[in-house]
């Protein structure tokens, strides 16, 4: 796409990404009986080798829910949460102490649940702006280095990704910043279907 084109559809990423996010908020706000604000901060397509480095380098410690889409379209997806956000989530959810590199199982499960709502929350938005139907696989959560956790979707799909889209929303309302991103890994042709309807709302 020329650079303008490529801005256009941008737009059109930022505004399901807010809606997303929103939604996302309303959520997790019910959950952590707190309300939270959301905000939208970078939207980009990044190559798939310069992922890492923009999310603080694949040795950095982070949560991440990931699944991947059944059917026609192929594209892993990722939540991933820094482990400082990670772990104040948890704190808030649980009111205990959090050690995420020895979770228990309620500490788990509530990573798992925080995680499913951001992507699942991101995943509709972007099947109503685009109108396809994506029907993700039953989403998991791990905590790990990042560099391993973006090697899982794609190891489950067993196909070759060349560009991420990838959104960065803070979520501010407990007694700091929650930063989470979410990471569309789509294959070359389903990135073709999304970038051709997003560029169609473009017009």
């Amino acid at each position: 796409m020329e650079d303008k084109d490529t801005q256009k559809v941008l737009e059109i990423v930022r505004e399901f990404a807010n809606i997303g996010a929103g939604s996302a908020a309303t959520a997790l706000s019910s959950m952590l009986d707190t309300e939270l604000m959301n905000d939208v901060t970078t939207v980009s397509f990044l190559p798939l080798g310069e992922v890492a480095s923009w999310l603080g380098g694949p040795d950095r410690l982070v949560a991440g829910t990931y699944t991947y889409l059944c059917g026609n379209l192929k594209s892993g997806i990722l939540v991933v949460l820094p482990d400082d956000s990670a772990k104040a989530l948890l704190e808030h959810l649980t009111k205990e102490e959090v050690d995420l590199s020895c979770l228990t199982e309620m500490q788990k499960s509530a990573l798992r649940e925080v995680g499913n709502i951001c992507l699942c929350w991101y995943l509709i938005a972007v099947c109503r702006m685009i109108n396809i139907d994506m029907i993700p696989a039953p989403p998991d959560a791990t905590v790990d280095l990042l560099g391993a956790v973006l090697d899982i979707p794609l190891a489950s799909l067993g196909i070759k990704v060349d560009t991420v889209i990838a959104v960065h929303t803070s979520f501010k309302g407990i007694d700091r910043q929650i930063d989470g991103y979410f990471l569309m890994l789509p294959e070359e042709s389903t990135l073709s279907v999304i970038l051709e309807k997003m560029g169609e709302l473009s017009r």
